[in-house]
């Protein structure tokens, strides 16, 4: 039983990375989705922002619950820092980016 739980302990260094690309690639294209959405909907300021938040967890959320079956620390070494804290000024630069282009096509 004790050598069934070591191995279970143990996270293979491709996974890892392949995680990491997974949870990137879903971040990425949301953040772009989002930030078209607050553009379309002309939301300025706080809005944005707050709208980018929420988002943004709720992305975080809906990723821990789908890919990750509420087992984050099976996936990932530091799961809190992976999942939400690294990639995020990476998603609000391709959120803004999103939100202002889209903002100045519709305004």
């Amino acid at each position: 039983m004790q050598s069934q739980q070591a191995f279970a302990d143990i996270k293979a260094q491709e996974s890892i990375e392949f995680n990491k690309r997974t949870l990137l690639y879903v971040q990425d294209g949301t953040s772009l989705g989002f930030g078209c959405g607050a553009g379309i909907l002309q939301l300025e300021g706080l809005q944005g922002f707050g709208f980018f938040a929420a988002s943004y967890l709720v992305v975080a959320l809906l990723y821990i619950a789908w890919f990750c079956k509420f087992q984050p620390n099976k996936y990932y070494q530091s799961p809190v820092q992976e999942i939400v804290i690294d990639s995020f000024f990476r998603e609000l630069a391709g959120f803004v980016m999103a939100w202002t282009f889209v903002f100045a096509l519709v305004g």
